[in-house]
């Protein structure tokens, strides 16, 4: 099935600082899929270290927003989610929103994933 974005939805309990040591795979994921050159890595290892001083201080992080990138990982202002997001419909989402919770091993964070919740896919659907 084709979808715009795939949500990982955190529990009302989970702390941002919760995905510390999870943060650097789940980035990871989003990188490989941009197929960077060695100054693009180099820039992208500084904005990953910048999210992840974010989530030490227990805030939301910055996310992963390459313009040129295949998937971007973003973080809805007013919500405790990831959302994984693609500018067209894909089949690959909800492979990708799988494989970034995936790396969320502990039993303590809890999430449930949803697709297509964005507000502009809602738009697009009316």
């Amino acid at each position: 099935m084709k979808n715009y974005s795939g949500h990982i939805i955190f529990d009302n309990n989970f702390q941002w600082k919760d995905l510390e040591k999870y943060f650097p795979d789940m980035w990871e994921i989003i990188e490989e899929e941009s197929k960077l050159n060695v100054e693009d890595k180099q820039f992208d290892d500084i904005l990953l270290n910048m999210n992840l001083e974010e989530i030490r201080k227990n805030k939301k992080p910055f996310g992963y927003r390459r313009e040129n990138s295949k998937f971007k990982m973003i973080f809805p202002q007013d919500k405790k989610e990831i959302t994984i997001y693609r500018n067209m419909p894909n089949e690959e989402i909800e492979e990708m929103t799988e494989r970034v919770a995936h790396e969320i091993k502990s039993k303590k964070v809890k999430y449930s994933i949803q697709y297509d919740q964005m507000i502009s896919h809602q738009v697009k659907k009316k």
